[in-house]
């Protein structure tokens, strides 16, 4: 894929109302994403730049809820090296593009956000909860540049890039925030499900995006419903230690204590 690479054929392919064209495309980008060549950032945001916009001229329901399908298996494919930056390159497409989106194309665009959610956590599972793999997630979700300059990559005042939940960087709409907040438990549970490996732990690291933006986000209402989720009772017996220490130590229990970095 040459260096337009939102233009190249089997992305506008994707879009087709033939299923064979749409398959065959699907496949062809999944080989080039499982390469074991380095993806630059820029070379992965001209990629999501066109994968945006053949969702945007998907024009009918159905063909729309299955490019979403599609192209969240993308990330699934991936080997571990390109897993966050390519997912740093989706979030920040869609955080840049959020206001743009016109109301009557928007529920695609949360579905895909929604799909994305979930591949993340069955990416995570499916690397047994790596430690380093999480970390490269958390800092994706966070918007936390890990002291890397990285080209094409839109930074807020603080410093901070273009993550779902950054607590800072106003420059994320906080639409984008309230709906991954609306969909993070559900999706988080329908992957862990009976998981055993999943103690109050690794619970805690995939809850800590969240009690992060609960602890330093800029808005109230932003805030508050991070402090929902966080106390949804599916996953209140992983914030519970936590939440004991926070009391205990005399804090109080406006803010969760949250975890270590």
């Amino acid at each position: 894929m040459a260096p337009d690479v939102q233009e190249s054929p089997f992305v506008k392919q994707l879009a087709s109302s033939d299923r064979p064209t749409r398959e065959k495309a699907l496949e062809s980008l999944r080989t080039y994403l499982s390469s074991n060549r380095q993806f630059t950032d820029i070379e992965l945001l001209k990629l999501w730049k066109g994968l945006f916009f053949c969702l945007w001229h998907t024009p009918t329901p159905i063909p729309s809820q299955t490019l979403c399908t599609s192209l969240s298996t993308l990330l699934l494919a991936l080997p571990a090296p390109p897993f966050a930056p390519f997912l740093r390159a989706f979030w920040i497409t869609i955080i840049s593009n959020y206001t743009s989106i016109p109301s009557l194309r928007l529920d695609k665009y949360l579905l895909l956000m929604r799909h994305y959610v979930r591949a993340s956590f069955q990416y995570l599972k499916s690397s047994k909860w790596d430690r380093g793999m999480m970390e490269g997630w958390r800092n994706v979700m966070e918007g936390r540049s890990e002291g890397k300059e990285r080209d094409g990559i839109e930074r807020g005042e603080a410093g901070d890039e273009l993550g779902p939940l950054s607590p800072g960087n106003m420059k994320v709409p906080d639409g984008v925030r309230y709906h991954v907040l609306d969909v993070w438990v559900d999706e988080l549970v329908g992957v862990v499900g009976e998981d055993e490996g999943v103690g109050n732990e690794i619970g805690g690291m995939l809850m800590e995006p969240v009690a992060r933006l609960q602890r330093e986000g800029k808005g109230k209402i932003v805030k508050q419903r991070a402090r929902e989720v966080l106390e949804d009772e599916r996953v209140e017996e992983w914030m519970v230690a936590e939440k004991d220490k926070d009391v205990k130590s005399g804090s109080g229990e406006e803010e969760w204590a949250g975890f270590g970095d």
